[in-house]
């Protein structure tokens, strides 16, 4: 490859890590083509050229050039998209690329590229008709994406026993968060610390990162050590790093629309990803209860990951979802009904919009009272945060 790849891969912190690892290299000035899935609101969002999609004419051009070479070659959705971005940071001679795989990792349509880096975030349940129904598998599918000459990072704790076997098996060069590199928090500032500082430089004093949530904390200690890999190559200075940090950005996480009353978007659908957004919800110390707009996909394990606001949420708003993909309102009704108990107050509807006007007349009457408005949490797949984002636009 012309340029060099760096593929990402996990069950949750892949798009904050992406989006951490985009912002400090583009901030050193690097071409950075990056590949992610899904979007929210306009395909362009998946292929990005630092930080910025890419046009409708660039994106027609590759799959036009695709299309005309496959012959009777034929594709799915994704690989067509994964092939237009490569073509796409080819031509537009991008110094760095960094891949998000779609789903799993060993079969992913972005493994195909051979990177210079491989990374796991995290490994958890999600996607088991694909990837297995235990840990051990779904883990050993992701890390199919590490290769034997080039550097693999699994950036959790602890290490999934599959993936350990994975690595004494093949004589992989891996490294682990927490164990190669960790991360001071000091008040309003943390340092980077590596495990063996004559080979790897520690940072100090950088500032918390623009992305919300201490979890943030661990995934740019992961990215700093992906850039401390490619120093030699494509080096970044300190100055760099805390104006990445500071400016990264990545829409429908732990995003806020609103702040009176406050309004947040998240796409968490797995019981890992709820746990984490729960927490950053319980940072926030603010005041008030929450109402929930959900809606979700029937492939995700709503009774785990509803139970998990059983003491956060005051009411329920479930909505429709525009896929065929989605577990009708009713039925996740039903799921909360019988998690929850009888006492939560729970409302079903077409859309988002509908949805969001019931819960703003329901503070409205709350704020005449001279009572706290209820804070909203927007949640449970990315269909339902696109259509929050696209409410909130227009």
């Amino acid at each position: 490859m012309p340029y060099t790849v760096i593929t990402i891969a996990g069950t949750n912190g892949k798009g904050s890590t992406v989006a951490l690892l985009e912002s400090i290299l583009t901030q050193a000035g690097y071409k950075v083509g990056t590949y992610t899935s899904p979007h929210l609101q306009q395909y362009n969002e998946r292929i990005r050229i630092n930080q910025v999609p890419v046009t409708d004419q660039l994106i027609c051009d590759a799959f036009s050039r695709i299309n005309h070479s496959r012959d009777a070659v034929s594709l799915t959705y994704f690989e067509f998209g994964t092939l237009a971005a490569i073509e796409i940071f080819f031509r537009q001679q991008c110094n760095i690329v960094i891949l998000e795989v779609g789903l799993g990792g060993r079969l992913d349509a972005v493994n195909a590229i051979e990177p210079d880096i491989a990374f796991v975030s995290t490994v958890d349940f999600d996607h088991q008709d694909w990837l297995g129904d235990d840990l051990d598998s779904i883990a050993l599918e992701k890390a199919g994406i590490y290769r034997n000459n080039k550097p693999a990072i699994y950036g959790d704790e602890p290490l999934i026993n599959s993936i350990a076997e994975k690595v004494t098996e093949e004589a992989l060069e891996f490294y682990q968060f927490a164990k190669d590199y960790n991360y001071r928090l000091r008040e309003l500032q943390w340092d980077w610390l590596p495990a063996d500082s004559s080979c790897f430089e520690p940072y100090y004093n950088l500032p918390l990162p623009a992305l919300g949530g201490q979890i943030q904390l661990k995934n740019a200690a992961n990215v700093l050590f992906i850039l401390q890999l490619i120093r030699s190559q494509w080096p970044v200075t300190q100055a760099e790093i805390k104006q990445g940090l500071l400016t990264a950005t990545l829409a429908g996480r732990f995003q806020i629309l609103k702040t009176e009353p406050l309004v947040i978007a998240d796409v968490a659908h797995n019981v890992q990803a709820t746990r984490v957004l729960i927490k950053t919800l319980q940072e926030l110390s603010v005041p008030g209860k929450w109402h929930i707009i959900v809606g979700m996909l029937k492939d995700k394990d709503i009774a785990s990951v509803l139970p998990e606001f059983k003491t956060l949420a005051e009411s329920w708003s479930i909505i429709e979802l525009d896929t065929p993909r989605a577990m009708p309102a009713e039925a996740i009704r039903t799921i909360v009904k019988e998690q929850l108990g009888q006492g939560s107050e729970i409302h079903c509807f077409a859309d988002f919009k509908q949805a969001y006007q019931h819960y703003n007349e329901y503070n409205n009457k709350l704020q005449t009272s001279g009572g706290y408005q209820n804070n909203l949490l927007v949640f449970g797949s990315f269909f339902t945060v696109s259509e929050a984002l696209r409410f909130f636009g227009e």
